[in-house]
Parts: structure tokens; sequence; C-alpha cells
């Protein structure tokens, strides 16, 4: 469900919606929108020569959203609560962080997990100590792709960067290009379960020995122990990778998903022994972004 300002005439449906509106129609509720008469906002996606892109956003009423326009009932019932870097860099007198921080003071009242996406290396290295802060404090799922891991711990590595984001949060999705992407989490001792792949190399030695075990917060683990996991590209991905757009917010769907799932059958089979620990995810951290090949 969107948390959000939208046209007054989409809402009413008093005009003919656009493609984009049409498409997003059947797979999200707006009916909690604000709704504005003023214009919003308008993202160009610019495309290099490289294949790389990057966007150039005209923000309209974007960050208009107020405070009293959250929806506590609507949180306190969510299985998690997404949001982006770009919600808190706004211009001052907008209302928009003071509206992201009323959703965070809900989904923490209710323990609902707060999931944060970097969305750009330049917002994280203006002040990375204002983000470490942030994250220790409100966040428990950090998403980053390697250069917003960098711009935020100091480390290039990717595997380097997700385990000391750990030190903050307790889940990390850090992608890192061609190469995949990492995981990185908490899980409880006794419950820890070694991995039947081969043990990989990398900056922490044989990092993947538990990645079978399924994600705690660190909050819900008595002795917690930091597993990982690395999620190669897909049979091994096409002989040449031109770009990997997308792939970071594809592999959060799945993440999200997968907490979904696992809220999903809590609520309709308590008992179940797949609940005997306080699980953050349904499976391994290996399978929770990765189904098909784990």
């Amino acid at each position: 469900m969107l948390l959000g300002v939208m046209v007054q005439q989409y809402r009413n449906r008093r005009l003919r919606l656009s493609l984009p509106v049409q498409y997003l129609q059947p797979h999200r509720s707006e009916t909690i929108c604000r709704a504005s008469t003023a214009p919003l906002a308008r993202c160009f996606t610019l495309i290099g020569d490289s294949g790389e892109r990057t966007f150039a956003i005209s923000p309209g009423h974007m960050n208009k959203l107020r405070p009293e326009s959250i929806p506590e009932a609507v949180i306190a019932g969510a299985s998690a609560l997404v949001l982006t870097s770009y919600l808190v860099r706004c211009k001052p007198g907008e209302p928009m962080p003071d509206a992201t921080m009323k959703a965070i003071e809900y989904a923490k009242k209710h323990d609902v997990p707060v999931v944060l996406t970097l969305g750009t290396k330049y917002v994280i290295a203006d002040n990375p100590a204002w983000w470490q802060e942030f994250l220790q404090e409100h966040v428990s799922i950090l998403a980053m792709n390697e250069e917003e891991g960098e711009a935020l711990t100091g480390f290039a590595d990717p595997l380097s960067a997700a385990n000391k984001a750990l030190d903050w949060v307790d889940l990390v999705l850090c992608t890192a290009g061609p190469a995949g992407l990492y995981m990185a989490g908490f899980t409880e001792e006794e419950a820890k379960r070694k991995t039947q792949h081969p043990l990989l190399p990398g900056a922490i030695p044989e990092f993947n020995q538990f990645e079978f075990s399924r994600a705690m917060r660190h909050q819900d683990c008595v002795n917690p122990l930091r597993i990982y996991s690395h999620i190669a590209p897909y049979m091994g991905g096409p002989e040449k990778i031109m770009n990997t757009n997308g792939a970071g917010d594809g592999a959060l769907a799945a993440l999200l998903h997968d907490i979904t799932a696992n809220n999903y059958h809590r609520n309709n089979v308590p008992n179940s022994s797949k609940h005997k620990c306080k699980w953050l995810t349904y499976s391994s951290l290996r399978r929770c972004v990765n189904m098909p090949t784990a």
C-alpha cells in the first residue's frame, strides 16, 4: 500500500488516467494517499552511452505529505515499512521528513520492521555519520549497492560494507553489480544451519558457512550470530551484463515477499515448528531472495 500525495483528479477518476497510472491501478491502493490539486513530481530517466542511467526529478508537491496523513492502523497491520533516503532530503519547511518520522514512530510502536533503501551514494556521502545514527535508531533492514555501501561504511568491498552495517541494523542486502549480491544478518546461535554449498573465500573467510540459517532481528536473539550469503547472477548471468539497473529493487521485492510470507504463516499456523523462534524471514538467508536456485 502506498503512502504519499496524489493528484485529486486521479483519485476521483475525473480524468482519463495516464498509461503508467492505468498499469499501477490493479497493483496498489491509493485510497490513503493525500489528494492534491497542485502538480506532482515528474521523473525523467537519462541513459548514457554506457547503458547506465540516472534520474532528473521535478519534485512538484511530492514532498507535501503531512504527518497527520499517516494512518497508524495501516502500518500496524503491515509486514514492513519501506522508506527511501530521499524522504528525509527535502527543502526547508516541507512536511515529508516529519511524515516519515511519524510513520517510523508507528512502525516501532507496533513492532513492524523498518526497511530503508539508500537510493544514491551522493545523499549518503554528504553526511555518513548522520545516516549511521539514523540506521541504528530507526532501521531494521538496509538495502544498498556497493557504491552506497562504501559511502556509508568506508569499505569498498561489499561483504565488508554489509558486515559493518550490521553494527547498526539487523539485516543487510548489498548488490555488487555483475558480481551478484551479498546478504548479511543475524540468527540464533543454537538455531544456526550449515550450508550445503561450497564455502566461499572473501574478506570474511568461509563467510557463507551458516547461510542456510533464517534471519532474526538482533533484539530477538539470545546469542546472536552473524550470518552471510552471496547470491550469484542466475545461471551465471548472460555472457555480457550491460547494466544491473533494477537488480537491487528486484532483490528487495523478493525479500519483502519472504518477510510477508513469514508473517502470514505465523498468523495462520502459530504452532508450526517454523516459528519456534521469532524469525524475520520465512526462508534461509540463502533462499529468501533466490528461490529458484537455492
